[in-house]
């Protein structure tokens, strides 16, 4: 299958680049973010914790702590799909970086523009990760509401992870959409015409980001790369080292 041909290409490609220490500056940013992340998880626990004293509450304690436990983890899982375009919009400048000296690296290519045209790629890219964020929530509204109404909600976990990959591989792709020159609309029509790619990248990333504490440090970097050198292969416009 091309799409998971192409995903070979890229990691191949990008742990051949850190094996020659090359790109590890660009962890830094992500260690920072991942400080942030650190404490939020930690407060989001105690609260979740301290939600059992309700307990002693005579009659409707184990009812009241239920509910605020079943509301913190329906919050969690928000802010978790929240928290996962929070980083990608703080790091975007860095990862539009990234993603176009990756490119150089593997292609030998120079991209004219100088800071005019990088500013206006991190203003898109991060244009671009708000609105996945939205249109994600929006899909994953309107699929809950068709499975409750067919009664199919057994299947809602595998379509929500799908939805929720294919918004967040995009946003990994359209830093070399708009290097190359795709404009915005014509960046969605490649996504959903390459829906199979998106959703790999995208699950890659929330499968990296969910390892404890160091997800958030890793996954940005290490799928920026991805997604670049997976794009390049997609567009045919790749040299050695990497081959598959």
């Amino acid at each position: 299958m091309k799409a998971i041909q192409n995903h070979i290409y890229g990691i191949k490609a990008t742990f051949e680049s850190l094996s020659k220490g090359q790109m590890l500056v660009f962890f830094i940013p992500g260690l920072v973010v991942g400080i942030f992340f650190f404490f939020a998880f930690t407060y989001t626990s105690e609260l979740s914790e301290s939600a059992t004293a309700l307990n002693d509450v005579p009659l409707v304690g184990e009812y009241a702590t239920s509910a605020v436990q079943s509301t913190l983890s329906m919050f969690d899982a928000i802010m978790l799909e929240v928290f996962k375009f929070v980083v990608l919009t703080l790091l975007s400048p860095f990862n539009c970086f990234l993603s176009e000296k990756f490119d150089n690296q593997l292609t030998g290519n120079k991209f004219d523009g100088g800071f005019v045209r990088m500013l206006n790629d991190i203003l898109r890219a991060i244009l671009i990760v708000i609105l996945a964020l939205i249109m994600e929530f929006f899909f994953l509204g309107v699929w809950w509401f068709i499975s409750w109404i067919l009664g199919i909600s057994i299947i809602n976990p595998i379509v929500y992870f799908a939805i929720s990959s294919f918004f967040l591989g995009f946003a990994f792709y359209d830093f070399s959409l708009e290097r190359y020159g795709i404009g915005t609309l014509s960046s969605w029509g490649v996504a959903f015409s390459n829906m199979l790619h998106m959703i790999i990248t995208g699950g890659l990333f929330t499968l990296l980001f969910m390892i404890p504490f160091v997800g958030v440090i890793i996954a940005p970097v290490l799928m920026t790369m991805i997604a670049t050198a997976t794009y390049l292969k997609m567009r045919g416009n790749t040299t050695p080292p990497a081959t598959v």
